[in-house]
């Protein structure tokens, strides 16, 4: 039995730990850009689309900053967010900016 109930404690911590809707801390680290065009200095890593089944733009922005610093980037431009039921979907274009 306390092998069952540690078992399920360490595959609760790993779940939790592992949250893909959760700012990852490389997430973290990309900013999100105001306005309607990229600044001066940026150049584009890649399009990101991220969505997610519990209609929150919030879920769908981490996804959206966890990718682009997957790829390398620093900044996000979201051009887009579409809320359609029970989901939403935010598409943007990450970047590479000198700061």
């Amino acid at each position: 039995m306390k092998y069952l109930l540690l078992a399920l404690l360490v595959v609760s911590f790993v779940h939790c730990a592992s949250n893909p809707n959760q700012l990852t801390e490389a997430g973290k680290k990309v900013q999100i850009m105001s306005g309607k065009k990229p600044m001066e200095g940026c150049e584009v890593v890649d399009k990101v689309i991220a969505e997610n089944e519990i209609g929150s733009i919030q879920v769908s922005t981490n996804k959206v900053r966890n990718i682009a610093a997957q790829k390398g980037a620093n900044y996000v431009l979201i051009e887009d967010e579409i809320l359609n039921g029970s989901k939403a979907k935010v598409i943007a274009t990450a970047y590479t900016c000198t700061e």
